[in-house]
């Protein structure tokens, strides 16, 4: 009796472990009109910024509602803590012991107080494993439909450790590569919102 049980049990595990791999197979356009339905969340991890001078590494918190995004790192730089915040139209920026600095963009600010060339707002596409749909790209999908390389804005990333969100696998951890830097992106949480 304890047998048979054990099979059951057993077979519907498989059975419902076979239904969650079935249901991640979907198409590329399926895929990416679940991913376009999120447009308001919130992702903590750790980012570390390698290049060939220096490594750091600090945590991120990281809120976009549609437009807007908030980014706060911690620790790094040796010190305090930053803040990215703005749209497609203005950016602050404001780093450990300094007064807010305002441009049009964020681009603009990461590269003339951070020294990176930086696509930006491509980055809310790409936290969540997909491309931006403001330039071309390449891109490698894997097995289940999820994407795994991709080449925009002459930047690598690579995408791995996919988590399931609802009905849809976001990422966990993201590597950035390009331009003398490598960027990668661990994420503990994700929290989606209405």
């Amino acid at each position: 009796m304890k047998a048979s049980y054990f099979r059951l049990i057993l077979f519907i595990s498989m059975g419902l472990s076979g239904c969650s791999v079935f249901n991640l197979q979907q198409d590329d356009q399926e895929l990416e009109y679940q991913l376009n339905q999120i447009q308001q969340w919130q992702v903590r991890g750790k980012l570390s910024v390698i290049s060939p001078e220096d490594a750091v590494t600090g945590y991120l918190t990281w809120q976009q509602d549609n437009e807007d995004f908030d980014l706060f790192l911690s620790g790094p730089f040796g010190q305090g803590s930053s803040r990215l915040e703005g749209n497609s139209s203005h950016a602050t920026l404001t780093l450990p012991s300094k007064e807010p600095v305002h441009a049009p963009s964020a681009e603009y600010l990461v590269a003339a107080y951070l020294g990176w060339e930086f696509p930006v707002l491509d980055l809310r596409y790409w936290v969540k494993g997909q491309p931006s749909p403001n330039s071309n790209f390449t891109q490698v999908r894997n097995s289940l439909g999820l994407l795994e390389n991709l080449k925009q804005h002459d930047w690598q990333v690579e995408f791995s450790r996919y988590q399931p969100q609802g009905d849809t696998w976001l990422p966990g951890r993201i590597k950035i590569i390009g331009h003398g830097f490598k960027f990668i992106l661990a994420i503990k949480e994700w929290s989606i919102y209405e």
